[in-house]
């Protein structure tokens, strides 16, 4: 059953279903896409985070046998030109065909649920995250929904290894790539990017603080925010941002802000602030089970970063 009623998206279900049904169920290599496709709104329509000209974006998905025809099909009619992937956009005046002039192109996706099923199985933060914040459209027998409710939070082992790769990383980021002894221009860059990994680093340890998974990089300082931890110590993490990016103390020499940014990072004996977010996040990381003597041995513990003791990034 095709559900296009969708409240809080602002989009106009008739121009829904008549997108479904010429662009997505109308794919070839498939007689029957109303039994084998999942369709699931993602993106800021399905948070709510939208604007009027918000593009509208669909994940579909099937079996895996079901996408490799598709995927074929679709490859030899020129409909995708990904070898591998799946995406399938309107272009030029076929744009607003469905939902005006003002609103984004719409677009979708087709996965096979395979795939979707091996990144709650590996508990992948980004695509739980996606999945979590869906608003199904149909699904067909329920496929996608099983899979879904099969996360009901992280493992205690998996969340204490993905706090500590975290936090660890964040930390190294900030002391160890961090040009602490900065030649001019040329250093600028990795200066700002270490910067800018850090507070992204923190955030995602402020999310998996509470068993959250963590977004995209577009929506993690909304939801990161709206966390304890981002409710007392975002305001912070913007300053930095701020200094970083010239938005305050524009007139300051860049690596003059830059290295204040950093400070406000790490010196913990410079800045009460600095102080307290650590202490916090060491609080909240025990709390979740990181062993309390790991905690208090705090960068002594990078190693295990550095020699991928805790495995590849979660």
């Amino acid at each position: 059953m095709l559900t296009t009623h969708l409240p809080g998206t602002d989009i106009d279900e008739v121009a829904l279903a008549r997108y479904i049904g010429e662009q997505i169920f109308a794919v070839p290599g498939l007689t029957r896409p109303r039994e084998a496709f999942t369709l699931l709104l993602t993106g800021s329509r399905a948070l709510g985070l939208h604007t009027p000209a918000s593009d509208v974006d669909i994940d579909v998905l099937c079996p895996q046998a079901v996408y490799d025809e598709v995927h074929a099909a679709a490859l030899a009619a020129g409909l995708i030109t990904g070898q591998r992937g799946f995406f399938c956009a309107l272009a030029g005046e076929a744009c607003h065909r469905y939902f005006g002039a003002e609103a984004a192109c719409p677009h979708f996706s087709l996965t096979p649920l395979e795939r979707v099923a091996r990144q709650f199985r590996n508990f992948e933060d980004v695509p739980l995250w996606i999945w979590t914040h869906a608003r199904v459209i149909t699904d067909p027998g329920a496929q996608f929904a099983q899979l879904r409710d099969t996360f009901r939070g992280y493992p205690r082992e998996v969340l204490v290894r993905k706090l500590k790769y975290r936090w660890l990383s964040a930390l190294y980021a900030g002391i160890d790539i961090f040009p602490q002894h900065p030649h001019g221009d040329a250093d600028l860059l990795p200066a700002a990017l270490a910067l800018a990994t850090t507070v992204a680093e923190l955030q995602r340890v402020f999310l998996l603080a509470e068993g959250k998974p963590f977004p995209y990089p577009e929506r993690l300082s909304r939801f990161a925010d709206a966390t304890a931890l981002g409710q007392t110590f975002g305001p912070l993490l913007q300053h930095v941002t701020a200094l970083l990016t010239g938005h305050i103390s524009p007139d300051v020499p860049a690596w003059t802000r830059l290295q204040e940014a950093q400070a406000r990072l790490m010196s913990t004996d410079l800045y009460p602030e600095t102080a307290a977010l650590h202490a916090a996040c060491a609080t909240a990381l025990i709390a979740a089970g990181v062993d309390p003597a790991w905690m208090a041995a705090d960068y002594d513990n990078i190693d295990e970063l550095l020699w991928g003791e805790l495995g590849p990034a979660p």
